[in-house]
């Protein structure tokens, strides 16, 4: 999938909802939602938090989003990259 419409009329598919149904959750008339998901239209970042939460799909999904081969760094890692990071600035200025 290429582009937002498409996966939105997938999902929408995949849960058998009707465009009516998704454009009264968004709070947008029926056409204007084929709009959407014919890349006419825009979603709103708040209609897409709605229509994530309503379909149940998380935004990384809808929006294609892809978590494969990155690093994910716990809290205390982060903390020694940022002490370590301070020690060599410090040792810079000297």
């Amino acid at each position: 999938m290429n582009n937002i419409g498409e996966m939105l009329r997938k999902i929408r598919d995949e849960k058998g909802f009707p465009q009516k149904v998704i454009a009264e959750h968004l709070g947008v008339h029926r056409t204007n939602y084929s709009r959407i998901e014919n890349n006419i239209q825009k979603l709103t970042p708040e209609q897409i938090v709605l229509f994530c939460e309503f379909c149940d799909v998380s935004a990384d999904y809808l929006l294609g989003v892809s978590v494969q081969n990155k690093e994910v760094y716990s809290v205390q890692t982060m903390e020694e990259i940022t002490k370590k990071a301070d020690e060599i600035k410090a040792l810079i200025k000297r």
